[in-house]
């Protein structure tokens, strides 16, 4: 067999150690780099940037819409109507405070995620020649030390673990981030950012002076009781409106930056466990025929290979 011969074997850890030489060295990175590891990182951060800065002006909008309202809320116009205002603001306060948490919470996790990603850039190269300086062991001590088992499946179960985790760092991540963005761009991007003009449109209709005059703001609206009589006709009135562009602010910002990427991470993270169980199971297979073999070269039998799989038996040389 091929792999019982040192020419081969030779060959094989050759090529393991220059890997990691190379790995060791940049080369190896730069050359993935060149192959695309790059470009997917720059879309990422750009994408990242972009969500955030959406995320950003999406806060700006509700921070201003929860302070007027949380304004109008606490007014006082007589005892009667002071309560009546507070009933109707209350409902399109909450909401408003719902979606300004998820979307703080949206940047929290856009920012973290931008941090992991550079994090991964650091410790991949380190993990890849981990990887190959435990697969270069794990062979050396499989065909140069067959006797040493238990340090043999000690090394191929750890070169198993780092093999998931270096194709985890170097592909699974990236491309969960850069998947989720083109998620994003076709299903959640058009209803948030209808949802986002809404809010805006609705913010200037309810607050017009808010940007311009704080201070008048407040004098316009806490002592004038026939313009906060409007408002809370205008709220009464959109408050439905408000609620649906809340809601599909907040299932957006949720599948944008919880379920697309987290559901694309954990099934690459499955088809890479099983790709890499699949391939360690066939050199697990290949040792127990191997082991097999010299059993069976010792008791001087010998298999019969140029017959089908099923139809292979054993035979004593020479009969």
């Amino acid at each position: 067999m091929p792999m019982r011969r040192p020419l081969a074997r030779t060959v094989i850890l050759a090529f393991l150690g220059l890997a990691l030489l190379l790995v060791v060295g940049g080369s190896a990175e730069r050359a993935m780099d060149a192959c695309g590891l790059e470009a997917v990182a720059h879309a990422n951060a750009r994408y990242l940037e972009d969500a955030l800065t959406q995320s950003l002006k999406t806060f700006a909008v509700l921070s201003s819409l929860k302070v007027g309202l949380a304004v109008v809320e606490g007014t006082e116009v007589g005892v009667g109507f002071g309560l009546e205002i507070g009933d109707v603001v209350q409902a399109a306060y909450d909401f408003v405070d719902i979606a300004w948490r998820t979307v703080m919470g949206a940047g929290v996790i856009l920012v973290g995620t931008r941090f992991l990603l550079e994090a991964a850039r650091l410790v991949d190269g380190w993990l890849l020649a981990l990887t190959l300086a435990g697969l270069l062991l794990t062979l050396a001590v499989r065909w140069w030390l067959p006797r040493w088992t238990g340090l043999h499946q000690t090394l191929r179960d750890a070169s198993l673990l780092l093999a998931v985790l270096t194709a985890a760092f170097y592909v699974v991540l990236p491309l969960s981030v850069s998947g989720g963005g083109m998620l994003s761009a076709r299903i959640t991007a058009p209803v948030m950012a209808e949802a986002e003009s809404g809010l805006e449109t609705l913010r200037a209709k309810l607050f017009p002076e808010e940007a311009a005059d704080e201070k008048g703001f407040l004098a316009r609206w806490s002592d004038t009781r026939k313009q906060i009589d409007r408002l809370a006709a205008t709220i009464k009135e959109k408050t439905a409106a408000l609620m649906v562009m809340g809601l599909k602010l907040i299932a957006g910002y949720l599948f944008d930056c919880i379920v697309f990427p987290l559901a694309l991470f954990i099934f690459l993270l499955w088809a890479t466990r099983l790709i890499a169980r699949h391939l360690f199971g066939l050199q697990k297979r290949q040792e127990r025929m191997d082991d097999l073999e010299a059993v069976l070269h010792k008791t001087g039998l010998t298999r019969v290979s140029s017959t089908p799989p099923r139809a292979r038996r054993f035979v004593r040389r020479g009969g």
